[in-house]
């Protein structure tokens, strides 16, 4: 059966959608970056196996003897890439080149190794293993495969923990003033490992290369269906939602100001509203019967610092005495975070880096080898 007019359009639609990302300027930049990566590396993938597809179905030799079986290789690929999306889209900017991010390449060393003595081999012999193992299987291929299903499984299960634990917080995450609904990934996610679970019994019990070149196409194009779903509906994948700010002119009596500003301190501290994530200037302004205008003037007169500044500012203070107390070493920094008012692990570790120069983690670190840090 000819799959090259299907897997002909799977190739550019998910270039096109990669290219969109990549070009694009966007607050989540970074993110946007891995999920355009990602999406490079299927269409390149569709694209291997439909010429697979065609030169063995066509007896083309002349083609087979220039090919080499990279679509595993691909596949691996996308697995840290996914997961580096995950993080970028969670967590605060991060080192990606060192040395730790060489230990994702070990899972692809025997792909590459396999790769790379195949070329080496008489054309004949590349051909006649292609065909034979394309219908028939091999014992290279199926230790490979092995390896593919526990590398693509362990990290699809640790990307959905990780995005699990963001959605406990909030559906949404911050960055630049956006936030982007992260639900679809979940779901993304949850569909792959489904899909995977699936079609490993399938895979290995006819064991040979049609079969997981039909797996792979049907899992891509089951991929590209649900994405363009979700880019229909601009839920998070392409169109962060921008945060609304009020301007407001910034004049008002000094002496009133000061009388605001008792008011506004003695507040927070006798009830703590920042504890709350869902804190805003116009619940601050019900607590205080002062105007949600006035509360902004006053914020502008004493230092022209911003609410949501303000706010984090005790919330980071209440951070900083769970992190420096022995006695609660047993939480997690997520949660504190939440103990603390903030929607998600992402915007702690920003306010936290920007107050601090430093991470949650490494502060804690620091204070307990030195206490007078």
């Amino acid at each position: 059966m000819e799959t090259r007019y299907l897997n002909l359009s799977t190739d550019l639609l998910f270039l096109m959608m990669a290219l969109t990302l990549l070009i694009r300027r966007s607050p989540n930049k970074s993110s946007n970056n891995f999920l355009g990566l990602l999406f490079l590396l299927i269409a390149a993938y569709c694209k291997v196996i439909n010429v697979h597809f065609h030169t063995v179905f066509t007896n083309n030799i002349s083609h087979l003897s220039y090919y080499l079986p990279l679509d595993t290789l691909l596949l691996m690929l996308m697995s840290p890439c996914m997961y580096y999306y995950v993080l970028s889209l969670l967590n605060p900017p991060m080192k990606l080149f060192r040395w730790r991010t060489l230990l994702h390449g070990l899972p692809l060393l025997p792909c590459v190794v396999f790769n790379v003595l195949f070329s080496y081999r008489p054309v004949e012999e590349r051909v006649n293993w292609l065909i034979h193992d394309f219908y028939s299987g091999s014992t290279e291929m199926l230790f490979i495969n092995v390896i593919l299903y526990l590398q693509l499984t362990f990290y699809l299960i640790i990307s959905y923990k990780a995005i699990q634990n963001q959605l406990k917080i909030s559906v949404y995450v911050e960055k630049n003033g956006f936030r982007t609904n992260i639900s679809w990934v979940r779901l993304f996610l949850l569909i792959n490992i489904v899909f995977i679970l699936a079609s490993l019994p399938l895979c290995f019990l006819i064991n040979n290369e049609q079969t997981s070149l039909w797996i792979g196409h049907i899992a891509m194009n089951l991929d590209f269906i649900f994405l363009f779903i979700i880019a229909a509906f601009r839920i998070g994948m392409l169109e962060p939602e921008k945060m609304e700010e009020k301007k407001i002119p910034y004049q008002i009596n000094e002496e009133l100001a000061v009388s605001y500003w008792k008011t506004l301190r003695e507040n927070m501290d006798a009830y703590k509203p920042y504890l709350d994530e869902n804190c805003s200037l116009r619940s601050v302004a019900a607590g205080t019967k002062i105007s949600e205008s006035q509360l902004s003037k006053i914020l502008h007169a004493h230092g022209g610092i911003s609410f949501a500044d303000f706010i984090n500012e005790y919330r980071l203070k209440e951070a900083v005495i769970d992190l420096k107390d022995k006695s609660k070493y047993r939480k997690t920094i997520d949660t504190i975070a939440i103990d603390c008012g903030f929607g998600s692990r992402s915007s702690f570790y920003r306010a936290f880096d920007k107050a601090y120069h430093t991470t949650p983690t490494d502060y804690r670190k620091l204070h307990d080898e030195n206490p007078e840090a």
